[in-house]
Order: structure tokens, then C-alpha cells, then sequence
């Protein structure tokens, strides 16, 4: 007697449900972008952000699960609120490269920890672009899609997010492409211009790395037992 082989593939828990809610509730978040010509006001992008958001959730519960310290020794720990340029976000393995712990050197294999953000300038063209990838990536998808591609549309779908919360922003005078809201500095060379701009240009750049420094350990004595000879 002959028995059909099936394969061992097993499609996850509630993909079929959250796929179909994804494909739901995208349609509607991008009818809102094309529905512009142009810019929009500012609140009207608000219900745009708030569509995209809600597609976002879904494409995040399809993915695989990101973790909040981007360590995969502490991935649950706490989140490092001054970490420096080039460290991690783990409050556990900065505190020990601080105080020059030579173990903090050792390289762990890391998972994504946010999810992207685009960079500005924040436009109504980058949305549509922004758009017009996520449905092409979200077409291909399929129960068998491998997690890459999930965790893509959940990328993809959180700079489309972050597009349009930027621009549901109230726009000030300085009509800056990177800080659509940014307040004006009436002391900046050439006139009033974007503050956070002329203040990153006072600056001069990034920081530099921080350094770390091996700090020397203390030998202690050995002990001796009572009463054993001095």
C-alpha cells in the first residue's frame, strides 16, 4: 500500500487571518495617499498616519518578533538612554564597556532592533513611492513567503507611517526639507533659518567614537586558613 508523502512545512498560526487583514486594510490606507495631488494639509495626513498604523501592527504581528535592546545576550533588558554613537542599546553592555570590562568586547550576534526610517527629505512623492513598494511586495506574498519578506513589508510599511506622521506635522516658516516643523533661529547667517539645522552645523558633525579603556584589575591576597604559619 502506498502512502502520499506531505511535507513538513506547517503554515504559522494565524497568517492566513493576518494576511487577509493585511490585504484588507492596505487598499483603504492607499486610496487615502493617491487621493492628494499635491500636499495636503497637515490634518489630513493625520487620518493617512492612522490608516497606516493600523496596516503596520498587522505587518508587525506577521513578522518575526524584534526585541527592545538589540542584544542577544539582554534582549529584554533595559534600553540604554545615552548610549554613544557606535554602542548598542543595551544598558547591561554599555554600564560594562564603561567600566572598561574586557568581556563587553566580545561580539554577539545582533537582531534588528527598529524598524526603518526613512530618511528626510518627508514629501508626498516619497509616500507614493513608499506606497507603490509596498504593494508590489505585498502581491508576492503568500503562506510560504519566508520571513524575510514579512519583516520587509514591516519595514516598509513603518517608513510609510513615519512619512506621513511627519507630514501631519504643523509646517513652520523655515521651510526646511528635513524639519518641516523645526522653529526658526533669527540669528543664523544669511537670516532666519531652521534651528536645528544651524545648530548641527555649529557643532560640526557627529561626535566622535568613544573610546574604551581596559581598567586594571586589583589582585587580592590569597587568604590562609587559621592558624596556619604566617
Amino acid at each position: 500500500m502506498e502512502f502520499t508523502q506531505h511535507s513538513a512545512y506547517r503554515v504559522p498560526t494565524k497568517r492566513p487571518l493576518l494576511l487577509k487583514e493585511l490585504r484588507s486594510r492596505l487598499p483603504s490606507a492607499d486610496d487615502r495617499v493617491r487621493a492628494f495631488l499635491g500636499y495636503g494639509d497637515p490634518t489630513e495626513y493625520d487620518a493617512i498616519a492612522d490608516a497606516l498604523y493600523r496596516v503596520f501592527i498587522t505587518a508587525r504581528n506577521l513578522a518575526p518578533a524584534r526585541h527592545s535592546t538589540n542584544c542577544s545576550i539582554h534582549p529584554y533588558g533595559p534600553v540604554d538612554p545615552q548610549s554613544p554613537q557606535g554602542w548598542g542599546q543595551c544598558l547591561f553592555c554599555n554600564s560594562n564597556r564603561r567600566i572598561g570590562d574586557p568581556r563587553a568586547r566580545q561580539e554577539v550576534q545582533n537582531t534588528p532592533l527598529q524598524y526603518e526610517v526613512p530618511p528626510p527629505p518627508y514629501t508626498h512623492e516619497a509616500l507614493l513611492a513608499r506606497m507603490r513598494q509596498i504593494n508590489e511586495v505585498v502581491f508576492e506574498l503568500n503562506f510560504r513567503s519566508p520571513e524575510e519578506d514579512f519583516a520587509l513589508t514591516a519595514d516598509l510599511v513603518h517608513g510609510a507611517f513615519i512619512i506621513a506622521r511627519e507630514l501631519s506635522r504643523p509646517r513652520s516658516s523655515s521651510r526646511c526639507p528635513r524639519h518641516p516643523g523645526a522653529p526658526l533661529d533669527p540669528d543664523a547667517p544669511g537670516g532666519p533659518r531652521c534651528l536645528f539645522c544651524t545648530i548641527a552645523e555649529r557643532r560640526g558633525g557627529a561626535p566622535p567614537p568613544p573610546q574604551i579603556r581596559d581598567r586594571p584589575r586589583r589582585s587580592f591576597p590569597r587568604r590562609q586558613p587559621p592558624g596556619s604559619p604566617s
